[in-house]
Parts: structure tokens; sequence; C-alpha cells
């Protein structure tokens, strides 16, 4: 499995989809329909039963191409407010947030590409692990 940093989450791994190389300039990797993937890790951020953290808080905003002063202004909050909750990384945004952000990228997405399709996560492993089948991304079990 492909531990995949470059989203700016711990903890998500691929399956397949990517293919790594070597060129002159070092090791690089190359995903398969990356938008997709990254709507199939914002919809396991959405599901989790868990408070979101700063770091998934900032990649559903920077998913919906949206700058802090505009999230900041969507929330009727400081930007500060809004840097604040992203620099928790691993820390909780609070309740009110936290589905407030659900509810905007779930209106979003179906707004963008339709309904978004989900099962509800149990609590567990930190991990979310994503495969490819047919050019769209699920999560899947880690095994």
């Amino acid at each position: 499995m492909f531990e995949y940093t470059g989203c700016g989450l711990d903890g998500i791994y691929l399956k397949n989809g990517y293919t790594l190389s070597e060129s002159a300039y070092g090791k690089g990797v190359a995903i398969d329909n990356l938008e997709g993937l990254h709507r199939a890790i914002a919809a396991d951020i959405v599901s989790q039963r868990t408070p979101m953290t700063g770091d998934q808080f900032r990649f559903l905003r920077k998913e919906q191409e949206l700058v802090q002063q505009e999230l900041a202004a969507l929330f009727r909050v400081d930007v500060q407010t809004v840097a604040n909750w992203e620099k928790k990384g691993h820390e909780a945004i609070p309740g009110p947030t936290d589905i407030a952000m659900r509810a905007f990228y779930s209106a979003f997405i179906h707004a963008k590409f339709g309904p978004i399709h989900f099962e509800p996560q149990a609590e567990g492993d930190d991990r979310s692990v994503f495969q490819i089948t047919d050019s769209s991304w699920t999560e899947t079990e880690a095994a």
C-alpha cells in the first residue's frame, strides 16, 4: 500500500490506482483520477462519527477552492478564527463548526456532482484505505 501524504492528511493509504516512478529529480507518483480520490477522502471525512480535525477541516475548505477569508465570511467569523481552527491540526473542531462544514461541503458536492453516497463510519482505526475500480475511488478494508 502507498501512503498518500500529498493531501495534507495523515493515515490515507491507497491499495491501487497509483504508479511510482523514478526520475533525475527523485521518486515520483502519479495517481489515477486524483479529483475522484479527493472526493472519496472528503466523503470519508463527512461520514466519520468522530469530530473533524483541523487538518480535515482545511482539506474540505481547499476542496471547495475557498480561501480562509471566504470561509470566514460564510461562517460569519473572523479570518483568524478559521486560521486557528486549521492550526489545531489533530485537535477536534468545535461541534457547530464541524457540523456546518460537513453540511456545507455536502451541499457543494451535491450541487457540482449530485448526491454523496456514503455509509457512516464506525469508530476505530485512524487509517483510511482507498482503492480505485473502473476509475471510481472508494474506501475499502485495510487487509
